[in-house]
């Protein structure tokens, strides 16, 4: 994963994020069309997902950099990634933007309750060492999420996140969606209409 992701923290919701999000809980039960061989598929989960056809796989760099991060620390305590994209290498771009779905086990937390579970599932997973205190409530394919909106600034890019946490199959899942513009962040975030559970 990107550095520009560690040090997002928590900022007011824009209103473009705001409407992309009651947009989605109002689109819930719409059919989404997969997009013929460009979809990621979890049996495991079971749920499959289409991600913008026009982004780069870096799923494999981003697992042998949590690797390498977990034994830096001495920790087995690791996020599962299951799938990690982005639009190129230059964070800096004005159209950069990232996609991750990483999973922990739930049982791990076991003395958290489950809105807690997400929060903090939701600040590691945006890089930030405080779990936040809001989140939006949203069903989407039948499963109930914790919508978490994350912001920083970074020289002069202001860089906005959305993460989408819940609980499936004793597993914290949560996609997250990296963006440089508000635009790019609310186009990112409808891609989980195509989110689908089987």
């Amino acid at each position: 994963m990107t550095t520009s992701r560690n040090s997002l923290r928590t900022v007011a919701v824009v209103s473009l994020l705001v409407a992309a999000l009651s947009g989605l809980a109002r689109t819930q039960g719409n059919t989404v069309s997969l997009p013929s061989g460009g979809g990621y598929s979890n049996t495991a989960l079971g749920f499959r997902y289409s991600p913008p056809s026009e982004m780069k796989d870096e799923t494999e760099s981003g697992r042998t950099e949590i690797r390498a991060r977990a034994a830096a620390h001495h920790t087995t305590n690791a996020l599962g990634l299951l799938l990690s994209m982005s639009s190129g290498p230059d964070a800096t771009a004005t159209d950069w933007h990232l996609l991750s779905i990483e999973t922990y086990p739930r049982q791990k937390f076991s003395s958290l309750d489950d809105i807690s579970a997400k929060a903090k599932m939701s600040a590691w997973v945006a890089g930030i060492s405080i779990s936040p205190e809001k989140s939006r409530s949203v069903v989407l394919a039948g499963q109930s999420f914790a919508v978490y909106v994350f912001g920083e600034q970074d020289g002069l890019i202001k860089k906005g996140a959305v993460v989408w946490t819940t609980i499936r199959k004793d597993k914290l899942l949560s996609f997250a969606f990296v963006a440089n513009t508000p635009q790019q962040l609310k186009r990112l975030a409808e891609t989980m209409k195509s989110v689908k559970f089987f």
